[in-house]
């Protein structure tokens, strides 16, 4: 059965699975900066919430995992490296098939809860009181060390989201040196039988991607008409999306011939606003996110 996800946009890849929230970027000479317990808060937050669940009658493991360090390579990928992007993207294209050929792209960012056992463990109907219990409790860890005011796990995502496309808006599809290589970039993908509908920045960097993921989606939905969401992943073997993928890569590849001038600037100025959003919801002390 095809699954349903509503996935965000581009824009706030930094909270996604694919870009790994939360992870720590090594210095210039490629070592991580050095501090006590980069993860104090998050200690001191999953500890408040383990005190609030046991005051509800709940049990529930404190989950403080070490925080994601990014290799160089990684940083140059972010970054708009073409050589790091060329990598990438002749293996794994925009990124949208390639979890069904490759399984570990599935798996990316995905760390293991030392709850889900005991959530597993319970009764449906215990299970839907543990996780209310949880929410309310994880609101108030939250809102203490962050600072910010939330009402629900997915209320600090839509704020996060949102701070994340205001930011991209303002400071990409503003920026005139961006806007021109944005246009020639659009201007080259046309000109090779590429549709391309807007030549915003923030539109063109995700032009091949969206493509993907709406022809994923399209599969997903002929195998299950009642699927609702942004994005609905087919159920593909690895030999039925191998062709897909072969189409994804030779795209890919031409699009990022295209934006080989545009890219760098771009994902450069990109990086730096997932950090600005990333340390204004605490994502790199561990209180948001992985």
């Amino acid at each position: 059965m095809s699954r349903v996800l509503t996935v965000m946009p581009a824009a706030a890849l930094a909270l996604a699975v694919l870009t790994g929230c939360g992870a720590e970027a090594p210095s210039a000479d490629g070592k991580a900066s050095a501090t006590a317990d980069p993860r104090s808060k998050r200690r001191q937050m999953e500890a408040m919430r383990a005190d609030c669940m046991k005051g509800k009658g709940f049990k529930y493991a404190a989950n403080v995992p070490a925080p994601v360090q990014r290799t160089p390579e990684e940083i140059k990928l972010r970054t708009g490296d073409y050589d790091a992007m060329a990598k990438e993207r002749e293996k794994y294209g925009f990124g949208v098939f390639a979890g069904h050929v490759y399984p570990e792209r599935k798996d990316v960012g995905m760390l293991a809860d030392p709850n889900e056992p005991i959530v597993m463990a319970l009764s449906e109907t215990q299970r839907k009181a543990w996780d209310a219990a949880d929410e309310t409790c994880y609101i108030q860890a939250y809102s203490k060390f962050s600072g910010r005011k939330v009402t629900s796990g997915m209320d600090a995502f839509n704020q996060m989201n949102t701070m994340s496309k205001q930011l991209r808006g303002r400071e990409l599809n503003g920026d005139a040196e961006l806007v021109r290589l944005a246009g020639a970039f659009g201007e080259c993908l046309k000109n090779k039988g590429v549709k391309v509908t807007s030549f915003k920045p923030t539109d063109i960097s995700s032009n091949g991607q969206d493509t993907y993921e709406a022809m994923a989606t399209k599969i997903g939905k002929e195998q299950n008409p009642d699927a609702k969401g942004g994005l609905v992943i087919p159920d593909l073997t690895a030999g039925q999306a191998r062709p897909y993928l072969a189409n994804e890569i030779k795209s890919a590849l031409l699009d990022l011939e295209c934006g080989k001038d545009f890219y760098p600037v771009y994902k450069s100025k990109e990086w730096t606003i997932s950090q600005k959003v990333d340390a204004a919801f605490g994502v790199d002390e561990g209180l948001f996110g992985a």
